[in-house]
């Protein structure tokens, strides 16, 4: 592996940050100094960069004849910040006075991104760690069958060669702030610390038992060095990846003591509630617990129940409530049991189609299209997979949300078959939802399931459930 690793930071840098929220505040300041943030966009696809600090839009450039760009900051907060073109965006690390300069291409955005100019050794080094323990999480899988001791090792191992690193680029580039290092600091440690977390239940997977492994107190001693609520750390990838999987553990170890009686998603509700402080993070926590409680059909009535307790009870975010609340009041507006209503949508040519007609007889899936453009890139992708893996079944998407130009656009942009896409101008009530939702239909034109996601991990499941 230390070949491996050393091979990685050798490379020329061609990677940016995951699309994850990496933005992070900062205690020393420089709100008084200038920075550029610029480049050239190859095959660009469309003709500006918005640019963000804090997922809000502080600034935007328009492509020139040669697609280049320029941002100017008048006041730069050291920190990261997203730029966005078309629908992907990425993340830099920005200080006063830098200058940092990309070009990318965007047939292959993330691998093509190349950082120039002042600042660019920053992130080319971060960038080179992110690589790093992205690979490291595949190497890792064989190592998960090997006693806690053992494992402790190999993490030693790799820690010692980051650490060599990473003291080798401080020789090289010593004028580095305290936010820097604390970063870099995070991003070496924490991915391993995710590993040690999810450890448990990996160990037991990859030995095919259901013992709970007996582990050392030790192992799990850097917890008392971790601030679960470090302001300048929320949202940085590593940071969140671990409270994820710190969370994880402990709904999981409910599990074990429960007999699993608990459904895992709604214990980590109940895990962000007694461990987390910071509000945000705390909602996110809430928020993604409930959807996954509500969507999956596996879960039990009295664990959605608590969900939906533990949400309402306790979660002070408006919009995600307002959300919430209309999720559950349209999940009731169609009855698992009970026939699909009547409706008359327009195919592609215009022409009103009874929807009861198209369902007859034939395993259905209705998709609704998520309101949000953006959206629509996973969304078409995961369509066209599903309706060729399942030829036997009835794919269609529905959609009331977009005007007839728009929707034909997209059609033809995102490569879907027409035949199967209808719209339907006058607004329905059970269609009222913004995510891509999937209603499966059995062959008698009764729901079997009312309520769930394109990309729910066991939709595929669901749909060979259906009758």
């Amino acid at each position: 592996m230390a070949r491996q690793l050393l091979s990685f930071f050798s490379s020329k840098i061609l990677f940016l940050f995951f699309t994850t929220l990496l933005i992070v505040s900062c205690k020393d300041k420089a709100v008084t100094d200038k920075a550029y943030f610029g480049g050239q966009i190859i095959n660009p696809k469309s003709d500006k960069v918005y640019f963000y600090y804090q997922d809000q839009l502080i600034d935007s450039s328009k492509l020139s004849i040669n697609n280049k760009f320029l941002i100017k900051l008048k006041k730069c907060t050291n920190g990261f910040y997203k730029f966005k073109h078309g629908n992907e965006f990425q993340y830099v690390y920005l200080e006063s006075n830098d200058s940092l300069l990309i070009r990318l291409n965007t047939w292959d955005f993330d691998e093509s991104l190349v950082f120039s100019g002042k600042g660019a050794e920053r992130n080319n080094f971060l960038i080179n760690l992110f690589l790093v323990n992205q690979k490291e999480d595949n190497d890792f899988n064989k190592y998960y069958k090997l006693s806690d001791s053992l494992f402790q090792s190999k993490i030693d191992s790799v820690l010692i060669l980051k650490n060599l690193l990473y003291s080798q680029f401080k020789s090289e580039v010593p004028e580095s702030s305290i936010l820097f290092n604390k970063l870099v600091n995070t991003a070496i440690n924490y991915p391993l610390y995710k590993k040690k977390e999810i450890y448990p239940h990996n160990h037991m997977k990859s030995m095919g038992s259901m013992e709970h492994p007996k582990i050392s107190p030790r192992f799990f001693k850097f917890r008392k060095n971790i601030d679960l609520d470090d302001k300048e750390l929320t949202g940085f990838y590593p940071h969140q990846s671990y409270v994820r999987a710190y969370l994880h553990h402990l709904a999981y170890e409910k599990q074990v003591l429960d007999s699993f009686k608990s459904d895992i998603d709604v214990n980590m509700m109940q895990a962000a509630l007694e461990n987390i402080k910071t509000e945000s993070v705390k909602n996110n926590f809430l928020y993604m617990g409930i959807w996954y409680a509500l969507l999956n059909e596996e879960t039990p009535i009295v664990e959605k129940e608590r969900a939906v307790r533990l949400f309402f009870d306790h979660s002070t975010d408006k919009k995600s409530v307002a959300e919430i609340s209309n999720l559950i009041e349209v999940s009731k507006k169609l009855a698992k049991g009970f026939k699909l209503p009547n409706i008359s949508p327009n195919n592609i040519n215009g022409e009103s189609i009874q929807l009861n007609t198209i369902i007859k007889n034939k395993k259905t899936v209705i998709c609704t299209w998520p309101s949000n453009s953006s959206e629509m890139e996973n969304f078409a992708k995961r369509f066209n997979y599903l309706e060729k893996k399942y030829p036997d079944y009835n794919f269609i998407g529905l959609t009331s949300a977009y005007q007839e130009a728009e929707w034909k656009s997209l059609i033809k942009l995102k490569k879907l078959n027409k035949v199967n896409q209808y719209r339907i101008d006058e607004g329905i009530d059970w269609l009222d939802i913004n995510f891509p939702r999937a209603i499966l239909i059995d062959k008698d034109g009764r729901i079997q399931n009312n309520m769930t996601h394109l990309s729910n991990r066991s939709f595929e499941k669901q749909i060979r459930q259906i009758k």
